[in-house]
Order: structure tokens, then sequence, then C-alpha cells
């Protein structure tokens, strides 16, 4: 019997193993992390510096691919910034459907665009999943969260990429992603009428914490600190806020064994949830993928996953000790 991918990845964890024979099969590709908006939850929104900040070009993007296209079967282009704020994007993007067809290709955007003639390149790249984030169905609700968006502009993009989907007979999965706060969270099924109207998919997503505090802090301080934005809808919430606890708390992780997620300047971490340069596993502007993806810290990471007596050296440590990440 062949193993996938997934499956020889949870075994080899199952099995000790620390070292990896294998690539991993999910990349998850940064194409910049600078944003048009402000969201209080994000890192980027709120302004912190922990990171450096900058938009990756293709020629670091074919660097990365050329080392992986082989060995990956899902990529996410999208981590702590705005995709579309990076002029190379479409060109990543078919670079990546050229050199590896099989590749599913994935991003996630807010989507306050002003350009058709860009949006209807990037529909036509063979983007595979469209994720396009809104939290709201009118002005006020959205920009509760959404800080500085158009929400007028994000429902006619929308509507302008579903019709250039249709009309071209284009394969991309455009999804509505609502994200549910305690302020929106009676909106739910206007915004899934209105996405049916649309012709894209509706999509509910449960809110995060601060997304850089989440794996840095306990989860109860998280909790108590954002508080106000968990919704009181059970059905719609990833937190039991009044015990100040996660309904669902993870036990282990696989994320090293089986993605790798590089950032716009090339500095590679263990997941897509990390925030802070200090806790990088590598450059591959300096080293090769496979030199890294066994290196040291990945090998000491994989190891404190294991071994919760273990004491944490690196971020992954870290976010065991804090109850990993549950989302």
């Amino acid at each position: 019997m062949v193993l996938s991918r997934k499956r020889k990845a949870k075994l080899f964890k199952l099995l000790g193993i620390v070292e990896l024979p294998v690539l991993p099969y999910i990349l998850n590709i940064e194409p910049g992390n600078i944003c048009n908006l402000h969201c209080p939850l994000c890192p980027t929104g709120s302004g912190d510096k922990s990171l450096s900040k900058g938009l990756m070009n293709l020629g670091v993007f074919k660097v990365i691919f050329d080392q992986l296209f082989y060995s990956i079967e899902s990529m996410n282009i999208y981590s702590w910034g705005e995709p579309f704020l990076n002029k190379e994007l479409v060109d990543i993007i078919r670079y990546a459907k050229k050199k590896s067809s099989k590749v599913r290709i994935a991003t996630s955007t807010n989507l306050n665009v002003r350009n058709n003639e860009l949006l209807a390149d990037f529909i036509g790249s063979g983007i595979d999943e469209v994720i396009i984030s809104c939290d709201g169905i009118d002005q006020s609700s959205y920009a509760r969260y959404r800080r500085g968006g158009d929400f007028g502009l994000v429902i006619a993009n929308m509507k302008y990429l579903a019709d250039i989907n249709e009309k071209r007979e284009l394969q991309s999965k455009l999804v509505w992603n609502f994200i549910v706060f305690k302020h929106n969270e009676t909106m739910v099924d206007q915004a899934r009428k209105m996405a049916e109207e649309i012709g894209v998919e509706f999509r509910v997503g449960l809110m995060r914490t601060s997304m850089k505090d989440e794996i840095l802090k306990p989860h109860k301080e998280a909790i108590a600190k954002d508080k106000e934005w968990i919704p009181d809808n059970p059905d719609y919430s990833a937190y039991d806020k009044e015990g100040l606890a996660t309904k669902k708390p993870i036990k282990t992780c696989r994320k090293p064994w089986q993605e790798i997620s590089i950032n716009w300047d090339g500095k590679v971490f263990p997941c897509c949830a990390v925030y802070g340069d200090d806790f990088n596993f590598g450059d591959v502007t300096k080293d090769s993928i496979v030199k890294i993806w066994n290196n040291e810290k990945y090998i000491e990471a994989r190891k404190e996953i294991i071994n919760r007596r273990r004491k944490a050296a690196t971020i992954c440590g870290i976010c065991r000790n804090n109850g990993f990440m549950h989302m």
C-alpha cells in the first residue's frame, strides 16, 4: 500500500522520527506583510514591528518553488499582509502553475482593490481558491473590525470575480469568509443570503484572539484580553469565554512534519502562526530548503512537540507550553 504524504507525516511523528526523509507537502508563502487595513487582532493591522516589513519578489519565490515543486501538493500564498499589495502576485501564481499544474494554490484577501484589470488577470492566473474576508453586511458592521476597508468595494469586486469566473468557465473557487465576532453574530444568515445572490461559496470562520499572542501566551490570558470580541453564541465561538478556555484543547501538532512557512524575505518558520523575526528556523536566501528542513532548530522543535517534558528552546516548545494553536 502506498501511503499519502499526509499519512507519512503522521506516521513519522507517531514513530518519533525527527529527521525526515521527505520534504513538506504543504507550502505557505507570504507575498508580503504589509496591509491596507488596520484589523485590531492582527499584529500587522495593529502596527507590531517584531517582523521585518516588505514584499516577496518573484526571484525569491522562484528560489523557493524550484526546490519544492515536486514535493508539495498545495500552496497557500497569504500570511501577515494583503496579497494584492504585491505587484508580482499574478506572476508568482502563473510561475507556480506553469512549473507544476498539480499544485493547488489558494490565497486569502480583504479584496479592497480598485483595479479591475488586475482582478481579471488574477482570476485568470490559475488560482484554485480565493478566500475573501468580509465580516459584515453593510459598511458599519464590516468596518468595526476591517478598519479602513470599503464594504461596497468588496461586494462589487466579489461580483466582478464571480462574473469573470462564470463567463470564462474558470474553475476558481470563490469563498466569502465571514469571521464571527460579538458585534456581527446575528448577521450570519443575512450574509449567507448575500453570498448566494452573488454566486460565491459562504463559509463561517471562527475568530481568533490576538493572532500573535495566541501561541506566545496561555490561552486564558489571550481570551481575557480579547473577550469583548468573542461572540456569545457558542456555535460561532472557539472559546469558553466565561471559563477563559478553548473549547477544543489541542494536545499535539504535526505541522513541522508536513508543512513549511516562508516569509517575504526568505525566513523560514514552522507554521504560519509564528510572528517575530527571532523565531525563524533558517533563511532560504542563505541555505537550501533540504538543509533547513532537517537543521538543528527543526529537529529540536519536533523533539519538543513529542516530549512535553523537554525544555522549550524553539517557538514550537513555547506554543506547546501554551496549549498549542487550537485552530
